[in-house]
């Protein structure tokens, strides 16, 4: 039996119950009122009283009629009134399942159109959230296939090309050529392995190894890798403070540093400079990386954490274009939190926060 049968029939069934009882009840006090009655009309006590007559039992059986129809009148309007209900409950729920059938069939845009203020309204809110949670998650996917198709293409349109010009003899084979060949493999080497790392740190399968470390001689130790690169675009780098040991994964930790890096120095101009600052808040240790580049654009706060992000579609990035959304995944896995944003001098602004040594190590977690 459909619900709506089944709660149509439970108020008729209640409607029935309440109103053969309340009947019932009402039948037994009034023909004992009416036996006191004819009894009291011979005399107090008279033995001679007699038992009621055609007029009484007419009475009585007028009462039981009367009880009948009730009953049945109230089992009519309790049915009517439990199919009325029951329509109007179970309308918004077949609205839910046309829209997820039609969810399924590959129509996006469907929403139940439910209204009111009551349970079942907030039930459709949210299953109407919950669709658009799933499809802005299955525009993401198509996005990122398609940047990884792009990303891939490029650089293997060059190797073909290449191969075809080094096999039809078009190109010499000299170690120029060779290189740029190596550098294309590299090039698809990393955009592999960055894709590999982010799935292992988004889906909790990378195996990180939390430590003290202290953060003054790893930030030198990375910077120092940098200085030719800064060195040659006329960028300086700063250290400027200092903090207690952290818990955190080298290496792990390192990568961030060097995504972060490899971020700010893309973006500043020759003559700028790029600050890494340490600092002590609480129970942590917070890094942040500055450069004196454009700075971020309003709303992109968040969205530079996304993979495959770019601001400027028009402009390369370089890299695997990865780089922030590796670094936020790894900082995270740590226990830890960053933030993006625009320095009060200019520039963009990267934080991250992670737990000072003896802390206690919580590796983040969606639901978290």
């Amino acid at each position: 039996m459909s619900l709506t049968g089944r709660l149509a029939l439970s108020m008729a069934l209640v409607a029935l119950l309440v109103a053969g009882l309340s009947g019932l009840l009402a039948y037994r006090a009034a023909s004992g009122h009416l036996e006191r009655a004819f009894a009291l009309g011979l005399g107090p006590g008279n033995p001679l009283a007699p038992r009621p007559g055609l007029r009484e039992r007419r009475i009585l059986q007028e009462l039981r009629s009367s009880v009948a129809v009730s009953s049945g009148a109230a089992l009519l309007l309790g049915t009517g009134a439990g199919l009325f209900l029951a329509l109007g409950l179970v309308r918004p729920l077949r609205e839910l399942a046309r829209t997820a059938e039609a969810y399924r069939r590959g129509d996006r845009t469907r929403r139940a159109q439910v209204q009111g203020q009551d349970e079942v309204a907030a039930l459709a809110q949210s299953f109407n959230q919950l669709l658009e949670e799933l499809a802005r998650k299955e525009e993401e996917e198509k996005r990122l296939l398609a940047d990884i198709a792009h990303d891939l293409r490029t650089p293997l349109t060059v190797l073909r090309g290449d191969l075809e010009a080094l096999e039809d003899g078009l190109l010499p084979c000299t170690p120029e050529h060779l290189r740029r060949l190596q550098e294309e493999v590299r090039l698809l080497a990393r955009l592999v392995e960055d894709l590999r790392l982010l799935t292992l740190a988004e889906s909790g399968g990378l195996r990180l190894t939390p430590e003290p470390l202290d953060p003054q001689d790893l930030v030198r130790g990375v910077l120092e890798g940098y200085a030719g690169q800064a060195a040659a675009k006329g960028v300086a780098l700063q250290v400027l403070g200092s903090a207690p040991p952290l818990l955190a994964d080298r290496e792990a930790l390192k990568r961030v540093l060097h995504n972060l890096l490899d971020n700010a120095l893309r973006y500043t101009p020759p003559g700028g400079r790029v600050e890494v600052s340490l600092e002590t808040q609480g129970s942590e240790v917070r890094l942040a990386v500055r450069d004196t580049g454009p700075g971020l654009k309003p709303g992109e706060e968040e969205r530079v954490f996304q993979r495959f992000y770019r601001g400027d579609p028009a402009r390369s990035r370089g890299g695997s274009g990865l780089g922030l959304a590796i670094a936020k995944s790894l900082v995270e896995a740590m226990g830890g939190r960053v933030r993006a944003g625009n320095h009060p001098e200019g520039g963009a602004w990267f934080a991250l926060w992670l737990p000072r040594a003896g802390g206690v190590y919580a590796p983040f977690t969606a639901e978290a």
